[in-house]
């Protein structure tokens, strides 16, 4: 048996969200899969946590009020290194403007740019490779 991937979106659109939560339980991907529709607030649950706590994925949109997404990623980079852990930081939108890809590439620490909607494709891109596949005895 495998570990449980944890992924976390933070997203502020309650139809995204919706569309999200519909698209991992269709598919029953073997996913723990959370939301928070603020980068604020993310930021905040994310520092209170032990880095073995953190999810696997986070999944941040670009366009959102009070903090951005690449305003998370700033503050969340630097968490992460002083938590010391391997989170893999994912910036997506629906905004396909080249300043916008070569903002996220610019930034060291973001693993890549996803363009919504997240779906099928999208995991199997940007995901599905830097998955844990840990190995239990009884699979030796």
């Amino acid at each position: 048996m495998h570990k449980k991937d944890k992924i976390l979106f933070i997203d502020d659109s309650k139809a995204e969200i919706t569309y999200l939560e519909l698209f991992f339980q269709v598919n029953d991907f073997t996913f723990e899969v959370d939301f928070n529709n603020s980068a604020q607030d993310a930021l905040e649950t994310l520092s209170n946590m032990n880095a073995n706590q953190f999810p696997d994925f986070i999944i941040v949109d670009i366009n959102m009020p009070l903090m951005n997404g690449f305003e998370f990623a700033e503050k969340f980079i630097v968490l992460r290194e002083e938590k010391q852990s391997a989170t893999k930081l994912f910036i997506y939108s629906t905004s396909i403007h080249s300043k916008d890809i070569m903002r996220v590439d610019s930034i060291k620490g973001v693993t890549g740019f996803i363009s919504k909607p997240f779906d099928q494709k999208a995991l199997e891109e940007h995901i599905l490779p830097h998955m844990s596949l840990v190995a239990t005895s009884d699979e030796v």
